[in-house]
């Protein structure tokens, strides 16, 4: 006898489209966020064709809605889906170009406009309001398709570039252009451009191909309809996605579903140009600003509606779906190859003879040294996904086709000198020609830099000692060596000036959060951080990082320059083609596939790219069947007068050797837990970003020398603020290569924290445990150079019991000790400006952490910051 049948997943779809902007006020972009009718035009012809496919049960709609009104609609639809979610956004989107390159992107709802200053009334981040409202929530849907129609929408892959690879995997991007890129929204009487197109691949009956309408499916008709369009800007129109494992297989359209009555016709419609334009300089503006006009918009949506002969992929190319190729790539290298994977998905290389694209490229990054390590001596659970220990999959991303290291020594080095990979996987690449070359760039506050002259052709030694000439406190950052191939390079320079030990505790006192991010993120995080500080670093990153920099400098006002060192080791990535012994059925064809983009690459088109990206391409090979040797110096390989000879590139040797010594500089660290375990915590103790997972998690980076501990902060008013609920010492290790006891010993120090469920007649002296934790920390001469760091996790409920006078006493307290801090805060405002938990951090050197972000994930990279052998 069968039980009662399970409920079937609900599925909804919520659309925004933003139609009308506020007009008033003195704000810089006031006269060109004007209406966008089209909008409107979206949401009553979306909500037609999502109602009639039949995969949604409800349709919410929102127009122009103000910030309050779409965060509370987003919440309860995310939480009222546990099947597939669709989110929709139509509008104004904008760039914040003062808060670093990666995480700017913003959409305007109900009455956003501009104004001068860091301000930006009535429009929300993509990043930390959108996006990781998404994967957040105590019931998530299964699977959330977001889809931006906007201007610059292809800005908001990097924030999901960064997100766990268990998070991609259930969350898709359908972006309407590449980044940094504006799009006009065509005609008044006719949705814009893109949705047209969405719309119409969406229709049961009309332009749908024969079986269901994927994500896959969808994106690749939204890129075959806009192939003739252009930018604002006058460049390729590119819509641009992001998926991880099974997201393209989403279906948003089945093959069966119901074919509605044909909509009658509403008649002839008044062409644009007999309709008036605003008066005054907005008409001029907005005049000016139509690069694409919207007589495109309205041939775009007749071809799309099939009533045109012109260009355009067979209708057979339905039943070929493209071959998806997954390219793993370093993080200082993702802008560069992305656009290029895109560059060759776009160019004719890629269409058969019926104009079908063959291949598709989703390109992804990782962690160098984790990179190296899966390919060295984890291909087995890389295979078999394994999800114990350490999961190439989890810190890595799936199985690559391809990978792009930043150098020739990392593709070395993940090479098995016993060949025992061979049975699971090999790697192939040529080490006689990287697909480009470029030095490491000192990149220098402008005021401190040399004359042009001297900028390069001069030992790192000699451009270090000027610079400390001119400014006293001068420092130099670079990247995490584990991270990136850059910050690697960097390191084995630095460690030619000086001591490692001395690099290492100089790189910690200068840039204690510089661990997990690329050469991008560090130089903007200068930009958006302190002047003081901005005006006095130099750092050593990629010469490409360079370009990158300059679109995120403004708020701090400090200009930067490049010096080129000529003993520090140069970049050369590779082109490594992974095949995955496995007998894939494709297998041949994927072979095919990845030729042919190597190729692309090696062609003038690919060397475009890279050379427009500020890397130096090699010369193309003579034909497609081989690669040609190195070519001798020329105007691209050679010397150049700007950045001087290019130094040699790293080695395998050097690479390793460099990475024993970072590890041996930093040794083991030391971690101090102090959870709040007043009353009010909780209801903050449980389930997803909770008090318990997020120590439980941060444990897992610790390696079995490091040294930590764990209080729960709560009392009745006497005796110490704190008691011990784990003592200061080693614990082992949860990772894969400890052993049983390492394992059983952290597993137990794990289970610890719950001795520190919250009391509910007990309160939080957070001032007092934190400086018993603090006083307990070797300092002075007691201190040893081992990374030490406390963090307390908090929701800020008990601080408003300290003055404001005792507030500035702890501050100073914590700034004399220079031990980091890191304020873990379950408050959602916990880290603005002016609350105590932001002043403990900064002046500690430490980092502040709230609800906004995800509070596991990065209080866990803290961690790993600090643990040896970890991060």
């Amino acid at each position: 006898m069968s039980g009662p049948e399970r409920p079937r997943p609900v599925n909804r779809a919520l659309l925004v489209c933003v139609s009308r902007y506020a007009r008033e006020g003195p704000h810089e972009w006031a006269d060109v966020l004007g209406d966008i009718a089209a909008a409107e035009r979206n949401l009553t012809v979306l909500e037609g064709v999502l109602r009639a496919g039949g995969v949604f049960a409800e349709v919410v709609l929102l127009s122009s809605p103000d910030i309050r009104e779409f965060e509370q609609r987003l919440g309860e639809v995310r939480d009222s889906t546990d099947g597939l979610l669709l989110v929709y956004f139509a509008g104004h989107g904008i760039v914040d170009t003062c808060t670093g390159e990666h995480s700017r992107l913003l959409l305007g709802l109900g009455g956003a406009k501009v104004e001068h200053g860091p301000a930006f009334p009535g429009w929300i981040h993509w990043e930390d309001k959108v996006l990781h409202r998404l994967r957040a929530g105590e019931h998530r849907p299964r699977h959330t398709v977001v889809v931006l129609d906007c201007c610059y929408a292809g800005n908001a892959a990097a924030a999901w570039d960064r997100l766990e690879p268990h998070d991609q995997r259930r969350i898709s991007l359908l972006l309407a252009v590449q980044r940094n890129q504006r799009i006009d929204a065509g005609d008044s009487a006719t949705p814009t451009p893109y949705t047209a197109l969405l719309a119409e691949a969406l229709t049961p009956g009309r332009g749908a191909p024969e079986g269901d309408v994927t994500v896959e499916v969808l994106h690749r008709r939204l890129v075959d309809g806009l192939r003739a369009a252009r930018t604002v800007a006058g460049k390729e129109w590119l819509p641009q996605r992001r998926w991880q494992d099974t997201g393209e297989k989403v279906v948003l359209l089945p093959e069966r579903a119901p074919v509605p009555d044909p909509a009658p016709d509403p008649g002839p419609v008044p062409p644009w140009w007999h309709r008036p334009l605003p008066p005054g300089p907005r008409r001029r503006l907005i005049a000016a600003a139509l690069a694409v006009p919207a007589a495109l918009a309205l041939l775009l949506w007749w071809i799309a509606s099939g009533t045109s002969d012109g260009p355009g992929p067979s209708p057979s190319c339905a039943h070929h779906p493209p071959l998806e190729l997954r390219l793993l790539t370093d993080p200082d290298l993702a802008p560069a190859v992305r656009r290029a994977a895109d560059g060759f998905v776009a160019s004719g290389a890629n269409r058969d003879g019926d104009g079908c694209r063959r291949t598709g490229v989703t390109v992804y990054s990782a962690g160098s040294a984790d990179t190296v390590e899966a390919f060295r001596t984890q291909y087995g659970e890389w295979a078999r996904g394994s999800s114990s220990g350490f999961n190439p999959v989890g810190s890595v991303g799936p199985q690559p086709d391809v990978w792009i290291p930043a150098s020739s020594a990392s593709a070395r080095r993940a090479q098995d000198e016993t060949s025992n990979q061979q049975s699971v996987l090999s790697l192939e690449f040529d080490d006689g020609r990287p697909l480009a070359r470029t030095p490491l760039a000192l990149l220098v506050p402008e005021p401190l830099a040399e004359p042009e002259g001297d900028r390069a052709g001069r030992r790192l030694a000699e451009l270090t000692k000027a610079i400390t000439g001119k400014a006293k406190g001068a420092e130099f950052r670079r990247a995490d060596p584990r991270y990136t191939d850059a910050g690697l390079a960097a390191t084995a320079g630095l460690y030619r000036v000086d001591a490692p030990r001395a690099v290492e505790e100089r790189q910690r006192s200068a840039a204690r959060s510089s661990g997990r991010v690329g050469g991008r993120d560090l130089v903007c995080g200068l930009a958006r951080g302190d002047r003081d500080a901005d005006r006095r670093t130099a750092v050593l990153v990629a010469a490409p990082v360079l370009g990158q920099y300059r679109g995120c400098a403004g708020r701090t006002g400090v200009a930067r320059v490049a010096e080129y060192p000529d003993d520090v080791p140069a970049l050369d990535p590779v082109f490594v083609h992974v095949r995955w012994n496995d007998a894939r059925r494709d297998e041949d064809e994927r072979d095919r596939a990845v030729r042919r983009f190597g190729d692309w690459l090696a062609s003038e088109d690919g060397r475009a790219v890279f050379r427009e990206e500020g890397l130096r391409p090699v010369a193309a090979p003579s034909s497609s069947s081989g690669p040609s040797p190195s070519p001798g110096p020329s105007a691209e390989t050679g010397p150049s007068a700007a950045t001087g000879p290019l130094p040699r590139p790293l080695s395998a040797g050097e690479a390793a050797d460099t990475l024993e010594k970072y590890r041996q500089a930093n040794a083991a660290g030391r971690v101090r837990f102090l959870l709040d375990s007043s009353g009010s915590m909780n209801r903050w103790w449980d389930g997803a970003n909770g008090a318990r997972e997020i120590v439980e998690r941060a444990m897992t980076r610790f390696g079995p020398e490091d040294s930590y501990g764990v209080w729960g902060v709560a009392s009745e008013g006497t005796g110490p603020p704190y008691r011990e609920l784990l003592p200061f010492g080693t614990h082992g290790s949860s990772s894969r290569t400890a052993g049983k006891d390492d394992r059983d010993k952290a597993t137990a120090a794990a289970g610890k924290v719950d001795a520190a469920v919250p009391a509910p007649s007990l309160e939080a002296d957070v001032g007092g445990a934190l400086r018993a934790a603090l006083d307990g920390m070797p300092h002075g001469t007691e201190d040893d150079g081992h990374p030490q760091l406390v963090i307390l996790l908090t929701d800020d409920e008990d601080n408003d019991r300290l003055d404001a006078a005792r507030r500035d006493e702890l501050v100073k307290f914590v700034a004399d000790r220079k031990v980091p801090v890191v304020m873990v805060s379950f408050d959602s405002g916990g880290c603005l400006e002016g609350r105590l938990d932001l002043r403990v951090a900064e002046a500690s050197g430490g980092r502040c952490l709230d609800s906004r972000g995800d509070l596991a994930g990065d209080l866990a990279g803290e961690v790993a910051k600090v643990a040896q052998g970890h991060g």
